[in-house]
């Protein structure tokens, strides 16, 4: 968009927790779409391992039903809290978003959650417990729908 037509686009530096905020307000939001995806309960951190000064970064988002209801920056005292971490540098989570972006809220295919961390690269997901591991399988839709919604405002990297 052009001249008087533009509109000004939000744009929330990623990673920060005003960027995982921002994907649980749009998660409360639509609620509707979540609800379709089914109830998540679980402590997933989502981590950026390199690629940016201040690395490693994380946040753990606490998921309920059919809302994120806690954010918080990952502490080495919240280590055992996450019941998995999905974790991969700046390039990668980059790419995804960008996909996602491209995509109109939907990346393709090669950039999905599931894709990325199928082979444990470039994404890696792991856990201390397999059976709270396995959490990331069993919310693997509902997670990618929460990180789809990064469609609805700009990033800035």
């Amino acid at each position: 968009m052009t001249g008087a037509a533009a509109v000004a686009v939000e744009s929330i530096p990623f990673p920060s927790l005003a960027w995982f905020r921002r994907l649980a307000e749009l998660m409360r939001a639509n609620r509707a779409r979540h609800e379709h995806l089914g109830y998540v309960d679980c402590v997933a951190e989502f981590r950026v391992t390199a690629g940016a000064p201040g690395r490693p970064w994380g946040v753990q988002v606490t998921f309920e039903e059919f809302a994120a209801t806690d954010l918080r920056a990952a502490t080495a005292e919240d280590a055992g809290r996450a019941d998995f971490v999905v974790e991969a540098g700046l390039d990668t989570w980059r790419a995804m978003i960008e996909s996602i972006a491209h995509g109109g809220g939907r990346p393709d295919l090669d950039h999905t959650l599931n894709r990325l961390s199928h082979f444990d690269t470039p994404m890696r997901v792991h856990s201390t417990d397999v059976l709270k591991k396995d959490l990331y399988f069993r919310y693997n839709q509902s997670l990618q729908e929460f990180v789809n919604a990064s469609a609805g405002f700009g990033t800035t990297f």
